[in-house]
C-alpha cells in the first residue's frame, strides 16, 4: 500500500532534474535594533513588515522582487511590541501588545494587500505584572486560530485563543497546575483547527524513576469550560528528545521521539505515540531500536565504539495520511570556550569573552508506519560550522512540494557559499542538487527563517553587513 504524506508527498519514479528562478530585491539598511517579519505573498505581491522600534512600515514587491510601494503603519502606541504576523490569501493580521496606564493591551488588526485596515479587535487586557514570562504564540495548521499564552511563576498559564477569520477572542482562561513546575516539566503546546489547545508536560524522565516516567496532557474545551488532564506512561523508557504534533485529519495527538538506555546522552532508538483522546486508555506507544548500519551512517568512524547516536534532536514531524509519520532528526551541538582578550593600558584585569562554536551536521530521516514499525531510514549528509552567530544561517528549510520534500541548506556558513538541497520522495529515494551560488550577489541566506508562499516558491531573507535583501526562489 502506498504511503502519502499530508503535505501531498507522492511517490516518484525519478527526481533527478529540476530548474528554478532566483530573484533578489534591492538591499535595505538595517540598524541593530530593527526587526522584520516576512508577511508572504498576497495577490501577487510579496509583503515585508519592518519594525524600527518606534516606526513601522510595510514594503511591497512584485514577483520580480522590484519594490512597488512602501507605507508607514500607525498602532495605538509608538512602543508597540509585535507578537505575530499571519497572512491569508487576501489579507494579513498583525497581533501586537502595548502598555497603557498600568494595563497590558493585546490588539489585532487585519489589513488588505495595500495595507489598508479592514478590521480591529482587542484580544485581551491584563494588569501589568512583572513576573509574567515572555508571550508565546502558536497558529493552528489552517492559520485561522491563534493561541497566545504566558506563564506566571511556576504553576499558572494565562491563555487565550483568537479567531483571525472572525476577528474575535474565542476564550480566555487561567490554568492553575497541581504538583507541577512549568519551568521544569513543560514540553510543548499545540493548537488544533478547532481552536482547542494541548499543553504537554513530563514527569520523572530519569533512570531512577523510569517506571513512573509519563507525559501529562492538559486539554481545554471552551464549550464545556473544563480543562481535562490525561496521563500517558512511557512504559519504563527514558526519552532523549521528543516532538508532538496534532493530526487534524485523523484527529489524533501524535508524538515521535528518541529514547536512551545506558547513556542518557545517546539515542538508542525511536518511539512512536498515537493518542485518541476520546479513548485515552487505548493509546499506542511503540519502540524500535536503531540497527547497527543506521548508527554507522549517522556516526561514522566512531560508531564501533558506541551503541547509539549522540548530539541529536527531533526538528520536525511530517504527518502521513495513513496515520504514520516522517520524523526528521538533526545532529547538532555547540561548544562554548572562553578567550582572554587583550588587557587595555591602565585596566586592572582582562576580560574573558565567551565564544560559541556551532556544528549542524547530518539530517536523519525515519519514516514510520501507523503500527510503529520502520518503513525506511535515510541520512542526508551535510557539515555546517559557524561561530558566535546563534546558528542563524545553519540547519535547513523544509519545503513541501507536490512531488517531494525539499531540504534546502547553506553548504558552508560564509558569504558566497552554495545553496544545496536534498529532494526526498515517499519511498525515501533522495537526490542532492545545487540550487544557487551566492557569490555574484554577496548574500547570506537565513534559510531557517524562510517562508513557503506557494507550492513551488519560497521567500528567504538575506542579511549581510547590516543589509537586508529578500530572495525569491521559484521551482
Amino acid at each position: 500500500m502506498n504511503k502519502q504524506f499530508i503535505s501531498a508527498l507522492l511517490l516518484l519514479c525519478s527526481i533527478s532534474g529540476f530548474t528554478q528562478d532566483i530573484l533578489i530585491s534591492e538591499g535595505y539598511s538595517m540598524r541593530n535594533d530593527d526587526t522584520y517579519h516576512l508577511i508572504g505573498k498576497i495577490k501577487n505581491q510579496i509583503l515585508l513588515f519592518v519594525d524600527k522600534f518606534d516606526d513601522y512600515e510595510i514594503i511591497a514587491f512584485d514577483e520580480d522582487m522590484q519594490e512597488q510601494w512602501d507605507k508607514k503603519i500607525a498602532f495605538d502606541s509608538k512602543r508597540a511590541k509585535i507578537l505575530h504576523v499571519t497572512p491569508s490569501r487576501r489579507d494579513f493580521t498583525i497581533v501586537y501588545r502595548y502598555n497603557k496606564r498600568g494595563k497590558i493591551y493585546t490588539q489585532a488588526v487585519k489589513m488588505d494587500e495595500k495595507a489598508e485596515i479592514l478590521s480591529m479587535d482587542t484580544v485581551d487586557v491584563q494588569s501589568t505584572r512583572n513576573f509574567f514570562s515572555k508571550s508565546e504564540v502558536l497558529e493552528s495548521e489552517d492559520k485561522r486560530y491563534l493561541l497566545i499564552y504566558e506563564t506566571e511563576m511556576e504553576t499558572r498559564i494565562h491563555a487565550r485563543v483568537f479567531d483571525m477569520q472572525e476577528m474575535e477572542t474565542i476564550w480566555r482562561k487561567v490554568f492553575t497546575l497541581q504538583d507541577m513546575d512549568i519551568n521544569r516539566d513543560f514540553v510543548e503546546a499545540l493548537l488544533d483547527n478547532t481552536g482547542q489547545p494541548y499543553f504537554i508536560f513530563n514527569k520523572d524522565n530519569r533512570k531512577a524513576k523510569r517506571e513512573e516516567n509519563r507525559f501529562l496532557v492538559t486539554v481545554y474545551n471552551d464549550k464545556t469550560g473544563r480543562a481535562d488532564n490525561y496521563e500517558f506512561s512511557m512504559k519504563g523508557k527514558v526519552w532523549f528528545d521528543v516532538k508532538f504534533e496534532y493530526d487534524n485529519m485523523n484527529k489524533r495527538l501524535m508524538a515521535a521521539g528518541l529514547y536512551s538506555e545506558k547513556r542518557y546522552n545517546e539515542a538508542k532508538g525511536y518511539f512512536y505515540m498515537n493518542i485518541d483522546l476520546t479513548s485515552p486508555d487505548d493509546y499506542q506507544l511503540d519502540f524500535e531500536e536503531f540497527d547497527s548500519k543506521f548508527i554507522v551512517r549517522a556516526m561514522g568512524k566512531s560508531a564501533d565504539k558506541i551503541n547509539g547516536i549522540s548530539d541529536v534532536s527531533v526538528q520536525d514531524i511530517v504527518l502521513r495520511r495513513d496515520g504514520g509519520l516522517l520524523m526528521i532528526v538533526e545532529r547538532n551541538r555547540e561548544h562554548e570556550r572562553r578567550v582572554s582578550n587583550y588587557t587595555p593600558p591602565y585596566a586592572s584585569s582582562h576580560v574573558d569573552k565567551p565564544q560559541v562554536d556551532y556544528h549542524f551536521e547530518d539530517i536523519l530521516l525515519l519514516s514510520v508506519h501507523p503500527d510503529g514499525s520502520l518503513h525506511w531510514a535515510e541520512t542526508l549528509q551535510k557539515r555546517q560550522f559557524s561561530q558566535d552567530d546563534n546558528a542563524r544561517f545553519s540547519s535547513y528549510f523544509l519545503m513541501h512540494s507536490p512531488r517531494n520534500l525539499r531540504f534546502l541548506y547553506n553548504d558552508e556558513i560564509r558569504p558566497n557559499t552554495n545553496v544545496n538541497e536534498y529532494t526526498v520522495n515517499g519511498k525515501g529515494r533522495q537526490a542532492r542538487n545545487n540550487v544557487y551560488n551566492a557569490q555574484k550577489e554577496n548574500i547570506m541566506l537565513l534559510l531557517p527563517s524562510a517562508i513557503q508562499v506557494t507550492a513551488n516558491e519560497l521567500i528567504v531573507p538575506s542579511e549581510r553587513r547590516s543589509t537586508l535583501k529578500l530572495v525569491r526562489i521559484v521551482y
